[in-house]
C-alpha cells in the first residue's frame, strides 16, 4: 500500500488561555489522508475541528505527536499544500483584484505562466471575466470561488479546507459543494475538510472521522461507500445516504452529549 500524503499521529494540541492555564484541545487524534481521497472531519462544537487542521496544514505547531506532509515533519505551511478558509471575506484582499488575489497562490512562477495558471484557475471555478473584478464587486459565493481558485491555482497535493462553505446560502452551498466535488475528480489532490454538516461531509467524502468531546480522540472512522459521481437531487435520495448520514449524525450527537458546557470550537 502507498505511504499517505498525510498523516496526524496521536496529536495533541493545548492553548493557553488568556488566565495563564493550559487547556487541552485535542488529546490524541491519528488519521491518514491518501493519495487522491476525500475526508472530513466532524464533531461537536467545542470538540476542536479547526486546531486540529490548523495543527494538520502547520498554521499551529503541537503539544505533542507529529503530522507528515510526503513522509516529512510539518513545522509550517509546506509547499504543495493550499487552505481554504471559512471566512472569504477576510481571505481575499479587497484592495486587489480577483486575478491578482489569485496570483498570490501561484507567486512562485514566472510571470507569463503566472498569468496562465491564473486564467486557468479562474475558468475552473466558473469566473472567467472576473479577473479584473474586485471582492467586494462579486457574490458571497462568488468571493469563496475565487478563494478556491487561489488555492488551486498551485496545483496542489493537498487541500485543506475549514468550514469552506459554512458563510454562504444553502444553495450556494449546494453549488459550491459540487465544484470542489469536480475539481477534486479532474485533479489529484487529496482533500482534508472540517465541518459541522454532517449531510456535506458524507455527500464529498470518502470517509468520515468524528471527533469525540474535548480533549478529543477519534470517536469513529466511517466508510462512505456511494457511487461517484454524485449529485445533490441523486445521491441525497438514496437510502444509502440517510443510513450514512443517520449514521454520522448519530456518533457525533454521542459526542456532543458529553460536551454540554464546553465553549465553541477552537
Amino acid at each position: 500500500m502507498l505511504e499517505p500524503v498525510l498523516s496526524i499521529n496521536h496529536l495533541q494540541v493545548s492553548i493557553r488561555s488568556r488566565d495563564g492555564s493550559m487547556n487541552e484541545v485535542t488529546k490524541d487524534v491519528t488519521l491518514e489522508l491518501r493519495d487522491h481521497e476525500f475526508v472530513s472531519v466532524v464533531g461537536p462544537s467545542g470538540s476542536g475541528k479547526t486546531t486540529l487542521l490548523r495543527a494538520a496544514s502547520g498554521l499551529r505547531m503541537p503539544s505533542g505527536g507529529e503530522v507528515l506532509f510526503e513522509g516529512r515533519p510539518v513545522t509550517e505551511v509546506p509547499k504543495g499544500m493550499a487552505i481554504v478558509f471559512q471566512e472569504y471575506n477576510k481571505s481575499l484582499f479587497p484592495w486587489l483584484t480577483i486575478g491578482k488575489n489569485v496570483a498570490i497562490g501561484a507567486k512562485e512562477y514566472p510571470q507569463p505562466e503566472r498569468v496562465t495558471r491564473v486564467e486557468e484557475a479562474l475558468e475552473q471555478v466558473g469566473l472567467k471575466g472576473f479577473s479584473t473584478r474586485y471582492p467586494w464587486e462579486l457574490s458571497g459565493g462568488m468571493q469563496q470561488r475565487a478563494a478556491l481558485a487561489r488555492a488551486m491555482v498551485s496545483n496542489p497535493k493537498v487541500l485543506m479546507m475549514d468550514e469552506p462553505f459554512a458563510s454562504v446560502d444553502a444553495l450556494t452551498r449546494n453549488h459550491l459543494e459540487d465544484v470542489v466535488q469536480r475539481l477534486w475528480a479532474e485533479s489529484n489532490f487529496s482533500a482534508l475538510m472540517v465541518t459541522h454538516d454532517v449531510g456535506e461531509a458524507v455527500y464529498l467524502s470518502d470517509r468520515v472521522f468524528v471527533l469525540s468531546a474535548r480533549p478529543s480522540t477519534i470517536l469513529a472512522e466511517i466508510k462512505i461507500d456511494l457511487p461517484r459521481p454524485r449529485s445533490h437531487l441523486e445521491t441525497k435520495q438514496m437510502h444509502r445516504f440517510v443510513e450514512l448520514q443517520a449514521e454520522v449524525l448519530e456518533r457525533v450527537e454521542e459526542a456532543g452529549r458529553e460536551s454540554v458546557g464546553l465553549p465553541d470550537d477552537l
